[in-house]
């Protein structure tokens, strides 16, 4: 018996069904363009148009869970966001960039629905992309591809985290940008390949962390090209590595501020939760009048406690203005000493395994009311969508079955990376390339959460949904060769 024939053979089977679902909804399209209700003859719906059409829905799809809710979600975080775009005013933990983008494309406070309108119809519009990358199917791609999103959105996490009005989905956005530049190969025009960078620019500009993500993800690629098992050399030229990296350090000019407001304390967050800071100060209190000191044996044990409750040592010691110099001196004591640099490294490596298992959708989705910032905020900048705002079902804490979402949305995972095990012996080489660079971006998006700021559960839920992604744009594409050769 052939065992990798039958350890294959359900997968090829469930690839062919897929491609033929594709190609059964294209015939219903098609009918409909052809008739109307009287069965008179119609103009049928141009190509553009049916792209347009679908690429829309697309972006609808993923807004399901705002849909259900009855407003798009919110986090505690997003009154930061939205004050900071219509003040024009940086905060001092994160840049000004999400509060514009807030405020151009809610037309100066007319709704929030169009924000994440926006910001899912550009996703869409990037999975299309990749999507072409892969399959032939002419005319079906783009339905294809509103298949694909719409089961993703269903089954994953990528529809919670693009119904937030949160920069967290530009994190993923940021990601396919830079494998579909990396991976392009002359592919796509100059008009969408310079689309692509600066939508990566933007993208990048959204949040701090964005910048050790990119210098990290672009290095790794760097030294994976000269792996020669990995092929990645004849995949990636150099060009476009250094054009993303420039335009990575480029967004310093937009995070400068923050950048300057918020110097060390998100890494200070981290020795805290890493245990560190305790070690380094019973070393070097004796010697040193650190204010922190005096606060070492009552540090909380996670870094959101430590930078954002009131009674937190942080705020009694100054918070971010005050504590600059101070936590720049202790953090550079633990990465010039030796003893330390070694626990910074087995740390770091236990927060970056901590981060990969922690995708739950939900994380601080609480409920907002009257008395929260965030209420006061959407009441004074949204005033017509108060009302809808507390009657969201997660402002009256009536939101979804979340346990049971994340129950199915951690199996797809795992069903997924069996898949891809299993598809990486088909040895299509452009797949497992491409599949290779997005294992690259959620392994560095995990290192770097968990070793600069804290792993939990919303930073992992952003980017782990491209794992059955990839799965099913390889289901799709080796049903697709298999449906062709068929056909013939």
């Amino acid at each position: 018996m052939n065992h990798s024939n039958y350890v294959d053979r359900p997968i090829l089977d469930f690839s062919t069904r897929l491609v033929q679902c594709v190609h059964i909804a294209q015939d219903y399209i098609c009918v409909i363009n052809k008739t109307n209700f009287y069965n008179k003859p119609i103009h049928r719906m141009s190509s553009k148009i049916q792209s347009i059409f679908l690429l829309t829905l697309s972006a609808l799809a993923l807004m399901i869970p705002a849909l259900l809710n009855g407003y798009p979600i919110v986090y505690s975080d997003t009154s930061t966001y939205i004050v900071s775009g219509f003040e024009l005013e940086t905060p001092f933990d994160r840049p000004i960039t999400y509060g514009i983008f807030l405020w151009i494309t809610s037309l100066g406070g007319v709704s929030l629905w169009v924000p994440i309108f926006v910001q899912c119809l550009l996703l869409a519009w990037l999975i299309r992309l990749l999507i072409l990358r892969f399959l032939s199917f002419g005319k079906r791609t783009n339905l294809a591809a509103f298949l694909l999103i719409l089961l993703l959105s269903l089954f994953t996490s990528v529809s919670w985290t693009a119904s937030q009005l949160m920069p967290d989905i530009f994190t993923t956005i940021m990601l396919l940008t830079s494998v579909l530049i990396l991976s392009s190969n002359g592919s796509y025009s100059r008009r969408i390949v310079t689309g692509l960078y600066v939508i990566f620019f933007l993208a990048a500009a959204m949040h701090m962390g964005h910048l050790s993500f990119n210098v990290a993800f672009l290095f790794t690629i760097l030294i994976l090209r000269t792996i020669k098992i990995t092929q990645l050399k004849a995949l990636i030229p150099l060009r476009p590595i250094l054009i993303l990296m420039v335009l990575s350090f480029a967004t310093i000019l937009t995070m400068g501020s923050a950048f300057a407001k918020s110097r060390n304390a998100f890494f200070m967050g981290a020795l805290v939760e890493h245990g560190i800071a305790k070690k380094y100060l019973d070393e070097n209190c004796d010697s040193n009048q650190f204010k922190m000191c005096l606060y070492k044996d009552s540090l909380p044990q996670y870094a959101w406690e430590f930078l954002w409750e009131d009674d937190s040592p942080f705020y009694t010691m100054g918070a971010w203005k005050e504590t600059r110099e101070e936590f720049g001196e202790i953090i550079r004591g633990t990465l010039t000493s030796p003893k330390f640099i070694v626990l910074h490294i087995k740390e770091s490596l236990k927060a970056t395994a901590d981060q990969l298992v922690k995708n739950k959708i939900g994380d601080g989705n609480g409920s907002f009311l009257q008395g929260s910032l965030l209420h006061e905020r959407v009441q004074l900048y949204f005033p017509r969508e108060i009302v809808q705002y507390e009657n969201s079902k997660q402002n009256q804490k009536a939101l979804f079955q979340l346990n049971l979402a994340n129950n199915v949305f951690s199996a797809l995972v795992i069903i997924s990376l069996l898949v891809l095990v299993l598809l990486f012996f088909k040895k299509d080489e452009r797949l497992n390339q491409i599949t290779l660079l997005i294992f690259v971006g959620i392994l560095v998006n995990a290192w770097v959460c968990g070793t600069f700021a804290n792993a939990i559960d919303r930073l992992g839920s952003k980017i782990i949904w491209m794992i059955p992604m990839m799965a099913l744009i390889g289901l799709i594409a080796i049903g697709d060769k298999l449906y062709s050769s068929r056909s013939r």
